[in-house]
């Protein structure tokens, strides 16, 4: 669905994305990990359209990025940032509207009205309750809940994630990983998201792309990339690492004396 081939990048003659090629396919949960400053986020850029490549092409289903229009490709792609949220003011129910955009003529209409869609979306992220509050008035969690609203109401057929759990606590993290989830199951949906916590990376993507320095270092399973040769070459640091006692996929824990130990299952 997704294909990347050759894509480079950089900002003031710095290399911040070099040679990177890989594939997503349609309906795959396709994680991108690395350490700060690895460029996941300038990736994730070039691969929604946001910033254009300087070398290299980026296709959606055999075609461009570059020769679709904004509004065709929004039909496309949807993307969630970190700060995904419109300035204060406006109410939840406006923010999960706004999703509508791609549809709209330029008085602002659709030629099918989406008012179930838009309340099947706040029924689902649980937030029909707070449809009339004003964004000031909510919790971390709810905030985020709403920006996937937004999204959601896009109706794309990829969703791009910039490290959606940020600032959120634990109980937070999972939900948002499960909403996303749920998501993508009923629908086929194809994802792709950077992550900063391998542990949720192991958990809920199909295939991991680790990046290290602008470069490509391994695209695999989270089996085949969270290892301790992998992870102490890329992050500096010499993890424990185990299988996850239901999933069964690898989890990483910190050994605060650096000592390398690998528990096998």
């Amino acid at each position: 669905m997704i294909q990347v081939k050759l894509v480079s990048k950089s900002y003031d003659s710095s290399h911040v994305i070099q040679n990177i090629s890989f594939h997503v396919k349609k309906g795959e949960s396709f994680g991108i990990i690395g350490p700060n400053g690895s460029g996941k986020s300038t990736l994730l850029k070039l691969c929604s359209g946001i910033e254009k490549a300087e070398g290299g092409t980026i296709q959606f289903a055999n075609k461009e990025i570059h020769t679709y229009s904004r509004k065709h490709l929004a039909k496309w792609v949807a993307v969630l940032q970190q700060e995904a949220l419109p300035p204060v003011g406006f109410s939840v129910r406006e923010v999960v509207e706004m999703g509508r955009y791609p549809y709209q003529n330029w008085m602002g209409t659709e030629e099918k009205d989406p008012e179930h869609l838009i309340v099947d979306i706040l029924e689902k992220l649980e937030i029909k309750a707070l449809q009339n509050r004003s964004l000031e008035q909510l919790s971390g969690g709810e905030r985020q809940r709403v920006a996937l609203g937004k999204v959601m109401a896009q109706q794309p057929q990829i969703l791009m994630l910039d490290e959606p759990t940020t600032y959120l606590d634990i109980g937070h993290q999972l939900q948002m990983m499960e909403y996303i989830r749920e998501w993508q199951q009923q629908i086929g949906l194809t994802v792709i998201s950077v992550l900063h916590d391998l542990n949720l990376a192991a958990m809920y993507c199909d295939r991991l792309l680790l990046l290290h320095e602008g470069r490509l270092v391994k695209v695999g399973t989270a089996a085949e990339i969270i290892n301790q040769e992998l992870i102490s070459q890329v992050y500096g640091t010499e993890p424990t690492i185990i299988s996850h006692p239901q999933l069964k996929v690898p989890q990483i824990l910190l050994n605060s004396d650096r000592v390398p130990t690998t528990v096998n299952e």
